[in-house]
């Protein structure tokens, strides 16, 4: 993979792939650089795309530099690197993790993107930051009586800061955005993502064994294998219904529509898998069974029942019901009734079941 490295203005930065219109801006989060976005790179490169990646102040080329990590200096030098891109690519998208994101939000509000990619994103600062404050027995009169306050945690209070993040709410994010929240987030509380999702109609996917930084194997393989599903066009070939599936659903043609909406979601998201045809359900595997489709158990009952494994038992009025067979594993059955009802969250849910099935 041809890799350029060059600066705009006075910010370092690498340019990914071979010449093409489309470019992804690459923005990491703290203790990133830009050549963090290498294996981000190495997957939407071949895709059609180039990805740009910038060091933020502090990081990278740039530690021991003038410039601090902060909003007035980063927000800027976003805008900058905006007005470049717009000028040398057709499309601009996003890429941006943790920190990374809140930047791209103040800098990008009213720039149309095709798509972004929130990784672990920290979506309210604000309320962050006071929990930090709570952290270190810090209170708001306090911070302002001494305008920074150091942390045993590593992290130092600004009263400057605290002041600008609350002046600065995210009020306008209209960019088609899709989220990867880890469930043991310790900066991003997760009712925060579901409010911020559900206002700005984005997608939200949780790993819910994921922390704030994803860095184990398990973990990373998730992220790649989510990157790959956000990346590859809903266009992509879908190989026909085959005589089986359709038997399978005989007399029965609207359950036969929603299954065909199913299939096409779980294969885009996961082409390698394989669709087995039983006596009483359908199968998606790859290694191991992830989701099952049978029909509605209960007579008079419309649509299809869709049943899929995770470690967790998952809360929600959309499951009918839940077992657990053995300990840590949690069969969750969810009927679909309608074609709206195979949403991000339903999605969502099919990729931790997938993940999951990859770990036995």
């Amino acid at each position: 993979m041809k890799e350029t490295a060059f600066q705009i203005g006075q910010v370092p930065a690498i340019l990914y792939g071979e010449k093409a219109d489309r470019i992804f801006l690459f923005v990491h989060g703290k203790h990133g650089c830009k050549e963090g976005a290498k294996p981000f790179a190495e997957a939407v490169c071949p895709k059609g795309w180039q990805v740009l990646a910038m060091d933020l102040p502090e990081h990278g080329a740039r530690q021991g530099g003038a410039e601090t990590l902060d909003p007035w200096h980063v927000v800027p030098e976003l805008e900058a690197v905006r007005a470049y891109i717009l000028a040398h690519w057709t499309s601009m998208a996003l890429r941006a993790d943790s920190i990374g994101a809140w930047f791209s939000m103040l800098a990008f509000g009213d720039t149309p993107l095709e798509q972004c990619l929130f990784v672990s994103p920290v979506l309210d600062m604000a309320a962050l930051i006071r929990r930090m404050m709570a952290w270190a027995g810090v209170t708001e009169a306090e911070l302002e009586a001494r305008g920074t306050i150091p942390t045993d945690f590593g992290e130092t209070l600004s009263w400057a800061y605290y002041q600008y993040a609350m002046s600065h709410p995210i009020a306008r994010w209209d960019s088609p955005t899709a989220i990867l929240y880890a469930g043991q987030d310790h900066l991003t509380r997760r009712q925060e993502a579901e409010a911020f999702a559900s206002r700005f109609r984005c997608g939200l996917t949780v790993m819910e064994e994921g922390e704030h930084w994803f860095h184990t194997p398990e973990q990373l393989d998730f992220l790649a294998r989510w990157t790959d599903a956000q990346t590859t066009p809903p266009e992509a070939a879908i190989p026909q219904l085959t005589a089986e599936e359709c038997l399978f659903f005989a007399g029965r043609p609207e359950a036969l529509t929603l299954y065909e909406t199913l299939r096409g979601s779980i294969l885009a998201e996961f082409p390698q898998v394989r669709v087995k045809v039983q006596k009483t359900q359908i199968t998606f595997a790859e290694r191991y069974g992830f989701a099952f489709v049978s029909r509605p158990r209960r007579k008079g009952d419309r649509g299809i029942l869709l049943s899929f494994g995770l470690s967790h038992r998952q809360e929600s009025p959309r499951i009918q019901y839940a077992s657990e067979p053995y300990p840590g594993r949690w069969t969750h059955h969810a009927p679909v009734r309608a074609a709206d009802e195979i949403d991000e969250e339903l999605l969502g849910w099919l990729r931790e079941a997938h993940w999951f099935a990859g770990q036995k």
